[in-house]
């Protein structure tokens, strides 16, 4: 299913000519919307809704209006593309979960074994979600990551 899920979004990108800054103004947004930054701050608070994150949100979305201004394409072209290109976010998106969910399944169950690297990711993804503040962590996500891949 997910091998499935990424050919689909590579043969979309393919059927698009996904223009190289396309592809990193796309990146750009998926990165700053995937809560990442929230491991920035001791608080442990969301910064996904941050003034800063908005902002850097709104000039690499402007900047991909502008390359695609560029493009010699007519308005509605435009207009088009830029829907087609915001739409595949979601797809990533849900690829990434499903992708996520799978391995730490496979974690779980001890089916692969996956390298240490691996495993403290997908430990820092599943307890570094962003909380209210740091005193409502509990123990067990305070201990580091188990690294052992029987």
């Amino acid at each position: 299913e997910i091998f499935d899920m990424l050919l689909a979004t590579a043969s979309r990108f393919r059927m698009l000519k996904l223009k190289p800054e396309e592809f990193v103004c796309l990146k750009a947004i998926i990165l700053l919307n995937s809560g990442a930054f929230s491991f920035c701050t001791g608080t442990m608070e969301p910064l996904h809704d941050s003034a800063a994150v908005q902002s850097m949100l709104d000039t690499i979305t402007d900047a991909l209006i502008h390359h695609i201004s560029q493009s010699g394409f007519s308005v509605r072209e435009q207009a088009r593309r830029q829907a087609q290109l915001l739409l595949l976010l979601s797809h990533i998106r849900h690829m990434s979960n499903k992708g996520m969910e799978h391995l730490y399944s496979m974690k779980c169950k001890n089916k692969v074994p996956l390298y240490d690297l691996l495993l403290e990711m997908l430990d820092a993804h599943r307890l570094h979600r962003p909380v209210k503040s740091s005193q409502s962590l509990s123990q067990a996500e305070r201990s580091p990551p188990s690294s052992s891949s029987s």
